[in-house]
């Protein structure tokens, strides 16, 4: 496992960086040869995804999914370091150290792969949205009962579930003037100042007094415009990201097009989208995943709602139920990313269990 994991670590398979995904893609399935599996490959938009199957059908019983893209960082961080069984490196905690978990289970299970109906999905644009991976995939037609996604939780926590997303790039327009004439100008930042002040009071502020801020959230990630401090500007744009709980995933929209019939001079353009979503504590494969966690760690398993998004929205969209937890790791997207190696083999211990479970 952990030899697999540096050397996955090892690629710098950025979400842009196509010819490096191929190459770590080629490793991979250098790492598979001889097995007795189907493996398709896609691509969308130059964004390359692998489909492994034990059986050539779109209709595996259990999906085992993960991304392998990463988000950029020192050169130091592609350079997996391990210090009183801790591994460093990026991508050790998202997500490659599921990957490494799948690439030894096909190769431990190959003679029980013909009993089994499972797909491993790879992707390489989770960190970008993920609509050239995961949604191209499912938009191919691949469907499944569940999917086992450990893209969220922490230290065993399970999802129940994560807030919707919506990424919304705002334009302003204005008309140009002298700085000290703002009389004869339209001020295309002012504009958008008051139009992200309008929508900013259609969420809670805080402190909102819930510990667990269950509430739909906005942040204004950047804004730019103007070309100089004596001139008005006559352009203006924002980038803004708002998570949404289910009950809002229809209101909020409709709240922030209702606003800009207000605003003629201003344009919104939505990047990137995704649903809430839940899933039903009762629903048999989580109730059968959670009893093997529990027996393997011997704690209750906790479960919590996410704040952030993942993949999981796009199954969450097909009705097709998500398992998202992780082992004992943190610091992702960070200099200090970091996985426990002695609780992934526990993590193995459970995977493999549910997959001979679940898979047949």
């Amino acid at each position: 496992m952990e030899n697999l994991l540096r050397k996955l670590i090892s690629f710098k398979t950025l979400s842009e960086n196509h010819r490096e995904n191929l190459r770590a893609f080629k490793w991979i399935k250098s790492q598979l040869r001889g097995l007795p599996l189907v493996i398709k490959e896609f691509s969308s938009n130059g964004y390359p995804s692998l489909v492994i199957l034990s059986r050539d059908t779109k209709f595996p019983h259990l999906i085992l999914q993960c991304h392998m893209d990463v988000v950029s960082g020192s050169p130091e961080v592609f350079k997996p370091k391990i210090k009183n069984g801790i591994l460093y490196g990026r991508g050790s905690f998202d997500m490659k150290f599921s990957l490494a978990c799948y690439l030894r289970l096909l190769k431990e299970l190959k003679m029980e792969l013909k009993n089994l109906n499972l797909a491993v999905m790879i992707t390489t644009d989770e960190e970008i949205g993920g609509e050239n991976g995961v949604k191209h995939l499912l938009n191919k037609g691949y469907r499944s009962k569940v999917c086992f996604l450990p893209d969220g939780g922490q230290n065993w926590e399970i999802q129940k579930a994560a807030k919707g997303v919506l990424h919304l790039k705002i334009g302003a327009g204005g008309k140009s003037a002298h700085g000290s004439r703002p009389w004869l100008g339209v001020n295309a930042i002012d504009e958008l100042m008051e139009f992200l002040g309008k929508i900013k009071n259609l969420f809670p502020k805080e402190p909102c007094g819930d510990k667990d801020h269950f509430h739909s959230t906005v942040n204004i990630g950047r804004i730019e415009g103007g070309k100089a401090v004596n001139q008005i500007p006559d352009w203006a744009q924002a980038l803004v990201d708002i998570r949404l709980i289910p009950e809002d995933q229809i209101r909020i929209p409709k709240e922030i097009k209702k606003i800009s019939h207000n605003f003629k001079q201003i344009k919104t353009e939505v990047l990137a989208s995704g649903q809430s979503f839940k899933i039903d504590l009762d629903n048999p494969y989580l109730k059968l995943f959670t009893k093997i966690a529990e027996s393997e760690t011997k704690k209750k398993t906790v479960f919590i709602t996410s704040h952030g998004s993942s993949d999981a929205r796009y199954f969450a969209q097909r009705k097709i139920p998500v398992i998202a937890t992780r082992p004992s790791g943190g610091g992702h997207h960070s200099e200090n990313e970091w996985i426990d190696l002695k609780d992934l083999e526990r993590f193995y211990r459970v995977l493999k269990r549910f997959v001979l479970a679940a898979g047949k």
